[in-house]
């Protein structure tokens, strides 16, 4: 057993990402390789034993929330693995910080949609702000302060593969649930197909999601997509606004 069976210890706190986000990058979960054994996943901050020693190669994947479902722990298909060495010694502690960027090879069909330049989302029932307390980040809102619901879609249309991985990231926070969800235009019969895909709750704090759609693209098959958000007032309430930031496509 390599070090007699005494370990040394890896510690990784939090991860940074090359992608813009609001706030959280989502992502929750290391899953760790030393020297080809897999160690498992470990939810951040983490501190886990290794029974490897001399020089010890690491390949760290990114783990999120699938769909933002935290029973639902799974590696990001689209960021490429955070790799380093370390000669190690045991019962020492090491101390690493992932860093992940998407692989070679993925496509975005459009531009990040981050509102700092206006947006491909319907400008009246989507505005858009600048937060001055946060860097003077610009973001998306729809209220529903006069309406029982809002929603708010692309106004380009997008092809999508329908026998590859397809996720949609973006960053909220909310005062009202809402739904997010894509268009299928079939270009044939000129029909079009509404599908709302998850139904998001209120939170007061950024979070990003990664929603993924494979399953949902694979069954529509359409000639071309569009995105939209629609926020609900609740019965009985006054309404509030849903925030939005950071909206991309991403597939291979």
């Amino acid at each position: 057993m390599p070090n007699g069976g005494v370990p040394f210890y890896m510690r990784m706190d939090s991860a940074t990402t090359t992608s813009a986000s609001a706030g959280d990058n989502g992502i929750k979960d290391v899953w760790v390789e030393a020297n080809s054994t897999n160690l498992g996943a470990y939810e951040m901050p983490c501190n886990y034993p290794v029974l490897e020693q001399n020089t010890v190669r690491f390949v760290v994947n990114a783990g999120i929330y699938e769909s933002g479902q935290s029973g639902v722990r799974v590696i990001y298909p689209f960021y490429q693995p955070d790799t380093f060495s370390i000669t190690a010694t045991p019962t020492n502690q090491y101390v690493h910080h992932p860093v992940f960027k998407y692989k070679t090879g993925v496509s975005f069909p459009f531009t990040l949609q981050d509102f700092s330049f206006g947006s491909e989302f319907d400008a009246t029932k989507m505005s858009r702000v600048r937060d001055t307390l946060n860097n003077n980040n610009w973001y998306g809102v729809i209220s529903t302060l006069t309406d029982s619901s809002q929603e708010a879609a692309q106004s380009t249309t997008y092809a999508l593969p329908f026998d590859r991985d397809v996720w949609l990231e973006f960053d909220y926070k909310s005062e009202v649930p809402f739904f997010v969800g894509f268009y299928g235009n079939y270009l044939s019969g000129a029909s079009v197909v509404r599908y709302p895909v998850l139904f998001l709750t209120p939170r007061d704090t950024w979070i990003k999601i990664y929603l993924k759609l494979t399953d949902q693209i694979n069954s529509v098959r359409a000639d071309q997509y569009n995105l939209f958000f629609e926020a609900l007032r609740p019965y009985g309430s006054t309404g509030g606004s849903v925030c939005i930031d950071n909206v991309k496509l991403v597939h291979y």
